[in-house]
Parts: structure tokens; C-alpha cells; sequence
């Protein structure tokens, strides 16, 4: 949802209605899994995917027949297996059932304040009531609302349930498609240099959060880093670090090994969700050595990935971001955070 919640909030305010096009359930080879969405205007220009091909120009089309119907969804199941998938030159395959809904300025306020509530780290949970006979699809925040609604042991249990994943749970008979916005991360990179730079940008192509630290100018500016959501130049990498959470992911790419060696000690006094240093094996060993005369322990160490980033034989900058950013995306998918 949070890649198309600015889209939908413009558009309501501006009283208009949209579809909102989610995949609520799917099994197998699916292009997308549950939780996709995707807004279609009614010219049929769309935000956001449901995984392209077949499956997508169907959703836009029937979406594009909903605008003219007193329906107020639609609903729609695919089989992406057999001659239907080979017929379209698709490999893929599985089974997804989409929910198409008409959504207008009475949900305007719902919206606003989710984004309010996402912005301030506050997890919010976005709930939708899939249809049942008559009664077609609600869709509301996880509040005092959804309590009315769905009693509160249900809110209660899905409130406490952890993880960044779409799922659907049960109030009573009624079923509910329950999506969490969590906040997708902030990078730290610890150096301003080429392979930080190059870090920054993928990173912020797969929705992190960019924060560079530098104590040179040259390097630590915004003419380099024109979408990091901070730049800063520091007197030193001594004590530079603040407090850091799970949702906090640490990259040490200083200029050399004392550098990283000091942010690294630091970084391993806080509570970051991912903590990796550049460099070879070697020089990690004598990065580790230093810091075990310090106190730190075998256990500290396990916390670290080093030499970062996975295995794929990166060389150049770019690739070595490449390898870096693959890490970052992997970790955030295991984290459940």
C-alpha cells in the first residue's frame, strides 16, 4: 500500500473514486504475492503493480468496467497454470484471487491518517473486510472503529502479532485482509565515497531510507546525495553513532580500517538490525583482533557481515553495491521487522 498511498490520497481529496486492485490471496508460482496492489484510474492509467502480463491487463480492464457499474467490487480468481499461462508465453504459475473496489472521499480520512500514523513509525495496520453475501468489502484502520466492527479480541490479536507480511485472519465469520505498513528500513553509510554513493542509490530504488555520514565535505553533500533523507559531515567518525533499533541498517565504508574499526565498535553497542564493514577476510581479522582487546566478544562478531554484501564476484562499485543492497533486501525479508 505504500508505494500508491500519496496517489490515493491525491486522488480522493480531489473527490475522486478509484479501484483499488489487491491481491488477496495467492499459492504457487505467482508473478506478485498477497498484498500487491494497484490503483486504476478511469482513463485505465495505472500506480503500482499486480505482477504485469495477463493477470494485470485483466485486473485493468475489469477495474475500467467497474467505474461504470452501481457495483460498488468485483472480484476475480486466476489459474496460472497449464495452457492458459503457455498460451500467453508466461512461465509462471499458481493461483491468486484479486479484490477490485471502488474506493471514494469517504475513505479519505482513513487514508490520511494511516500515512500519518506510517510517516511517525507507528505501525499501522490497514484492515480489509473481504465481502460477505450482501455486504461488500470495508476498509479501515486497526482502531477504536475496527473494534466496533470486529470486537476486540480480534484487534487485540492482530495488534500483537509481529512481521511486515499480508495476511488474512478471521473476526467471527467475517474473513479480513490485514496488511501492516512498516517503515522499509534506514541505511546508514558510514562513508561518502564511490561505493556508498553507488549503495545510496539502489538502495533508495528498493525503498530504504538513505542516511550518509562523512567527514569530508567533497564527498558528503547533497549534489551527490540529492535523495538521502540526511547528509551530514562530522568532525569525526568517533562517537558519531546515536542510537540505532532493529529497523536500522549499518554500512561501514570508510576510507580505512581505523575508521571502520571505530565505527564498528560502536555499532556493535547498539541494537542496529544489520551491522556490515567492507573489506577482506583479512583485514576483518585484524579489525576483530583490535576490538577483542577492547572486550568485545565471538558473539559480538556473529552480529557483523564482513566482507559484506552476497557473494556474486562483485568487483566495480556498482556491483559491489549490488551485492551490498542484495544483502540489505535479504535481511529485511528474514527480519520479520
Amino acid at each position: 500500500m505504500r508505494f500508491i498511498l500519496d496517489t490515493v490520497i491525491e486522488s480522493l481529496e480531489k473527490e475522486l473514486t478509484v479501484v483499488l486492485v489487491t491481491i488477496v490471496r495467492s499459492s504457487g508460482s505467482a508473478p506478485r504475492t498477497s498484498g500487491a496492489r494497484m490503483l486504476v484510474h478511469q482513463d485505465g492509467s495505472i500506480v503500482g503493480t499486480v505482477g504485469g502480463g495477463m493477470l494485470e491487463g485483466k485486473c485493468i480492464d475489469r477495474a475500467r468496467k467497474l467505474y461504470g457499474e452501481s457495483a460498488e467490487h468485483a472480484g476475480i480468481d486466476f489459474s496460472l497454470t497449464g495452457a492458459d499461462v503457455a498460451s500467453e508465453g508466461m512461465v509462471c504459475g499458481g493461483a491468486v484471487s484479486v479484490l477490485l473496489q471502488k474506493v471514494n472521499s469517504d475513505a479519505f480520512e482513513t487514508f490520511l491518517q494511516l500515512r500519518q500514523d506510517f510517516r511517525e513509525g507507528l505501525r499501522p495496520l490497514l484492515l480489509t473486510v473481504l465481502p460477505a453475501g450482501e455486504d461488500p468489502p470495508q476498509i479501515m484502520l486497526c482502531d477504536k472503529q475496527a473494534t466496533g466492527s470486529l470486537g476486540k479480541e480480534f484487534v487485540d490479536r492482530v495488534n500483537s502479532k509481529k512481521g511486515r507480511s499480508t495476511y488474512l485472519a478471521m473476526a467471527g465469520e467475517l474473513e479480513v485482509f490485514v496488511e501492516p505498513l512498516i517503515s522499509p528500513g534506514v541505511v546508514h553509510l558510514l562513508g561518502a565515497g564511490h561505493v556508498a554513493m553507488a549503495t545510496a542509490q539502489l538502495a533508495e530504488f528498493v525503498d530504504f531510507e538513505v542516511v550518509v555520514m562523512d567527514d569530508r565535505e567533497e564527498f558528503a553533500n547533497r549534489e551527490r546525495y540529492p535523495d538521502a533523507k540526511e547528509v551530514r559531515v562530522i568532525d569525526s567518525f568517533d562517537e558519531c553513532l546515536g542510537p540505532l533499533s532493529a529497523n536500522d541498517y549499518l554500512i561501514i565504508v570508510t576510507r580505512g580500517h581505523l575508521h571502520d574499526q571505530e565505527v564498528l565498535a560502536q555499532g556493535l553497542r547498539t541494537n542496529a538490525g544489520y551491522i556490515g564493514m567492507i573489506g577482506s577476510k583479512k583485514k576483518r581479522d585484524f579489525v576483530y583482533q583490535c576490538l577483542r582487546e577492547e572486550g568485545f566478544t565471538e558473539s559480538d562478531f556473529k552480529r557483523v557481515y564482513s566482507p559484506i554484501g552476497l557473494s556474486i564476484g562483485a568487483d566495480t562499485p556498482d556491483e559491489i553495491a549490488m551485492s551490498i543492497v542484495s544483502e540489505l533486501v535479504k535481511v529485511r525479508s528474514e527480519s520479520g521487522c
